[in-house]
């Protein structure tokens, strides 16, 4: 088996190797497709992810890599966690949501990298308790997760409403492209976190002419509590 696809993907000797890059280009592509969906404010962005949880590391959990659902569980809890954290934006359209910014602070950003290191460590499962990722020439490895790990922690922020998660987004497909262009593995996949890489930004500049939270203009919206539902529109 190709060391490479040990190290980007985590599997078993014996294992499909094309199946599971191919499963992870569809999570990819799904997640791509979410945030530009979420970048306009939209619920159906979320179902989008949770999918992408689904067609990927969820999946490839339950088939090949059974470490892999430490990993997976969590990241579809926050994708759910998203749709239900949108809910309580204003409702604008049958599935739009009408997003409150809110400001840059230290503490979202120090809370921010602490997910980051959490989902990191459910993502190296096995590999982090039986020690391998601390071999040599495993840069590769942590650059990837990481990347992987950030753009989940991007997907929470963008539910709170941190603009800055987008950029945040943007880091995690340019470090995977790294990542590739290094290794070389699966040329699928690079087209695709570029196409993220760009849909960080887009999103960053769509969120720039949003209200943000605590201004005038969004008070009357800050006491909506129960906005109606899209679904029943």
């Amino acid at each position: 088996m190709d060391v490479i696809f040990y190290n980007l993907f985590s599997q078993a000797p014996g294992t499909d190797s094309g199946t599971q890059v191919a499963l992870f280009a569809i999570s990819t592509l799904l997640s791509c497709i979410a945030l530009v969906v979420l970048a306009r404010g939209n619920d159906l962005g979320w179902w989008a992810q949770i999918l992408a949880i689904f067609a990927g590391p969820l999946v490839i959990a339950l088939q090949y890599e059974a470490s892999l659902l430490f990993y997976a569980v969590p990241a579809l809890l926050a994708a759910a966690f998203g749709l239900w954290r949108f809910s309580r934006f204003e409702a604008s359209g049958k599935f739009g949501r009408k997003v409150i910014v809110q400001g840059f602070s230290i503490k979202s950003l120090l809370i921010g990298l602490a997910f980051v290191v959490i989902f990191t460590a459910l993502r190296m499962g096995r590999m982090l308790t039986e020690g391998f990722i601390f071999g040599d020439g495993n840069a590769s490895i942590w650059m990837s997760f990481i990347a992987e790990a950030t753009l989940v922690v991007a997907f929470i922020g963008i539910a709170c409403g941190y603009r800055w998660a987008w950029l945040a987004a943007t880091v995690a497909g340019i470090v995977y492209v790294a990542v590739l262009f290094g290794n070389n593995p699966a040329l699928a996949l690079l087209g695709l976190n570029v196409f993220q890489a760009l849909v960080g930004i887009y999103g960053w500049i769509s969120w720039r002419s949003l209200p943000v939270a605590g201004s005038a203009d969004t008070a009357a919206a800050a006491d909506v509590k129960y906005p109606p539902s899209p679904y029943s529109a």
